[in-house]
């Protein structure tokens, strides 16, 4: 398969996972497992947060690089894979980041405490 559909493939496979939510972000599509964001289509690699055992294989084997941004720079275990790669491999680690946003905790709310006030004396 030529490149230039890999992306149209990849975006196909991970628009078919339930429960799934797609948003424009950084102008490009982002993917949403509830709340928890899991994936990224970028120009030339699917951007995925994997869990820690697989983000480790991935990039010790050359399949994937991490993935540095100034948006997500504070976020941890975020890979880029070339879309060169095998597409079973990418649906693969889509899968399970899809899988591990599902089982992680729910992001904290913005929660506003009022400042105490102290009784006159």
């Amino acid at each position: 398969m030529d490149t230039p559909n890999r992306p149209t493939l990849v975006r196909d496979a991970l628009a078919a996972l339930t429960p799934i939510r797609i948003k424009k972000l950084f102008g490009s599509e982002a993917f949403f497992h509830g709340e928890r964001m899991f994936a990224v289509l970028g120009r030339e690699a699917l951007v995925l947060r994997l869990p820690a055992p697989l983000r480790t294989e991935a990039l010790s084997g050359a399949t994937a690089r991490p993935f540095l941004s100034e948006r997500l720079a504070l976020s941890q275990g975020w890979v880029e894979i070339p879309y060169a790669e095998e597409l079973a491999r990418l649906s693969q680690l889509a899968r399970a980041a899809h899988a591990a946003a599902g089982r992680g905790r729910a992001p904290a709310k913005r929660r506003f405490r009022r400042a105490a006030r102290k009784a006159a004396g």
